[in-house]
């Protein structure tokens, strides 16, 4: 599964219909909810402040595009969206801003009942191909925003320049601020809708599993944030990844920019981000990978970071790989299929200054993944607020293992793919892998330029390199005898 910018996935023109959750009051004249927000929300919602304040809008949404192999039905389509809008309290919640007693900002809860909300549908008419992703684009971008309900909506294409064939069948898109939506639910959610429009086109009930309500993890979650102080051992293993690296956090290692001084001119201000993606494995190779893993001891998650371990030492010369990484925070059973923002992150470090063997890189990627996924139940925000420190991530490499979600199998047939915003920044680095029962995916985004583009794809190609050179082997990773893998002749992996 590939995670890109909806630019990078082609859609055939059509009939676009906007679907757009409505009540019959505005957000103000909700109840207000005395369920807190997560620390993530709340500094999510308090950064959107500022950049509107210095009107600088910038969307952060995540979505999915997926095909429907079966005939339009508008009906069908708005009752399957509003049973979807029903299921999540997340579409339903918000939060409205007012001035408090010493001049601040105080942020409110406000959350909609089921029974209260409805779908409403608007024709963009007819767009042609070589139009229809910058119209859906330029919809998504003005109205999603955590400053702003409804934070989720979706598009339809219909009648597409497709139908010709004979084929009956249309584009869904959906897409959500990040304050409701992670990457599982994105996943998820593909899934779901489509469970939800083949049943009310069958006349017939759908029947999805109970779950919990992220509105009510966000009560718990803040709970446990309170609890915590600078003292907390967690808290001061914070401050020691920070530290190294002068109060910030790491970043790739490699150049991102031309040097000021091979710049012919002024260097270019557009900061808008890159991204690449692409299957780097199938599913054979990945299944022989875990196999190896497991005969060690170990995971496959945690021989691809022990692989980009060693790409990164080779192409920059550091026996250290630092990095943010992102972790679900789904450990309840009711939140598993829940919609909602279930992330922290946690300090990456895996150390090979001491490892002579392919066992020992394996030990030091598992130790880091460890400590990793341990202290991204700390609330991020709450650890910045605790260490007095705006740090934010600037190398983030995530693993998702995306065979079990429900309807995986089906991705491919669907032409599935998630979806994100555009970003801005002169400095992020994200590595997106994903295993899907067809294979691997590496989603990237990265600085604008071709600096930055041919040293992340360097850092992803010898990566590959090292998991083809340790397949092709096929020796046992437990052997502490077994060298480190050769990794010259590096073959550049294409898009897919």
């Amino acid at each position: 599964m590939k995670f890109t910018e909806l630019s990078a996935y082609e859609l055939p023109g059509g009939t676009v219909t906007r679907w757009t959750p409505v009540t019959d009051a505005e957000p103000t004249g909700w109840d207000t909810d005395a369920r807190p927000l997560t620390y993530e929300h709340e500094d999510h919602i308090t950064r959107a402040g500022v950049n509107c304040t210095a009107e600088m809008h910038e969307s952060s949404w995540l979505g999915a595009v997926f095909e429907i192999d079966r005939a339009f039905d508008p009906d069908a389509m708005r009752r399957a969206l509003l049973a979807w809008t029903r299921r999540h309290e997340a579409f339903r919640t918000t939060v409205t801003l007012s001035a408090d007693t010493c001049g601040g900002v105080r942020q409110v809860r406000r959350t909609r009942s089921a029974d209260a909300v409805s779908i409403c549908s608007e024709s963009a008419g007819r767009i042609e191909s070589d139009a229809v992703r910058d119209v859906l684009i330029s919809m998504f971008d003005r109205a999603l925003s955590p400053l702003d309900w409804p934070h989720c909506m979706a598009a339809t294409i219909s009648d597409t320049d497709q139908s010709g064939s004979g084929s009956e069948s249309f584009y869904m898109v959906f897409a959500a601020d990040h304050s409701v939506m992670d990457a599982y639910s994105m996943f998820l959610s593909i899934n779901e809708l489509r469970q939800f429009y083949d049943a009310e086109l069958e006349n017939r009930a759908p029947t999805p599993s109970p779950i919990g309500s992220h509105v009510d993890f966000s009560a718990s979650s803040r709970a446990a944030g309170e609890t915590l102080t600078v003292d907390h051992p967690g808290i001061q293993r914070w401050r020691r990844f920070l530290d190294a690296s002068g109060g910030r956090f790491p970043d790739l290692g490699l150049p991102l920019s031309e040097p000021l001084a091979a710049v012919d001119g002024p260097r270019d201000t557009d900061d808008r981000q890159r991204g690449w993606a692409g299957f780097v494995a199938t599913a054979d190779q990945v299944a022989t990978l875990t196999a190896l893993s497991r005969a060690a001891g170990h995971s496959t998650q945690t021989a691809v970071i022990a692989a980009l371990a060693l790409a990164h030492q080779e192409l920059t010369g550091d026996p250290l790989l630092r990095a943010a990484m992102p972790m679900h925070t789904r450990h309840e059973t009711q939140f598993v299929e829940s919609v909602g923002w279930y992330v922290g992150i946690g300090p990456l470090e895996v150390d090979l200054a001491q490892a002579e063997t392919i066992a020992d890189v394996l030990a030091a990627s598992a130790a880091g993944i460890g400590e990793a996924k341990r202290l991204s139940r700390l609330p991020y925000p709450r650890v910045a607020q605790l260490l007095g420190t705006h740090a934010e991530p600037e190398f983030v490499v995530s693993y998702l293992d995306l065979r079990f979600v429900p309807g995986a199998t089906d991705w491919p047939g669907w032409r599935a793919q998630t979806l994100r915003g555009a970003t801005r920044s002169e400095s992020e680095v994200y590595l997106w892998v994903a295993r899907t029962p067809t294979g691997m995916t590496v989603s990237t985004r990265y600085p604008g330029n071709e600096v930055a583009a041919a040293n992340v794809r360097r850092l992803i190609t010898t990566a590959c390199t090292i998991v083809d050179a340790v397949i092709d082997a096929g020796a046992p990773m437990r052997d502490r005898s077994a060298p480190l893998p050769a990794t010259s002749g590096h073959d550049e992996r294409q898009p897919a």
